[in-house]
């Protein structure tokens, strides 16, 4: 692909500058990245929103009691057909 316009030429330290803001862009990116898929980090968080989803519950927040109660029915359901299996 051609242009009818040239590109003005650049000089050596104004191609390093963009070289150097590149790489450190780039590492900040591979940085956040790596932050984001820290198995320890992801626990952390996990944990925190297991301890807010409590806290809704205790508060009577309702969505979440909502889905205390339909998480429990499903596991009482659960328990019900494992019994009646074993009973068979």
């Amino acid at each position: 692909m051609s242009t009818d316009q040239q590109q003005p030429k650049r000089s050596a330290a104004e191609i390093e500058a963009d070289l150097r803001r590149t790489r450190e862009e780039l590492t900040r990116t591979v940085d956040e990245i790596s932050d984001r898929l820290d198995p320890r980090r992801q626990a952390h968080a996990a944990a925190d929103k297991g301890r807010a989803f409590v806290e809704d519950v205790r508060a009577g927040e309702p969505r979440a009691v909502q889905i205390a109660g339909g998480a429990l029915a499903a596991i009482a359901g659960l328990v019900g057909i494992a019994i009646l299996r074993r009973s068979r």
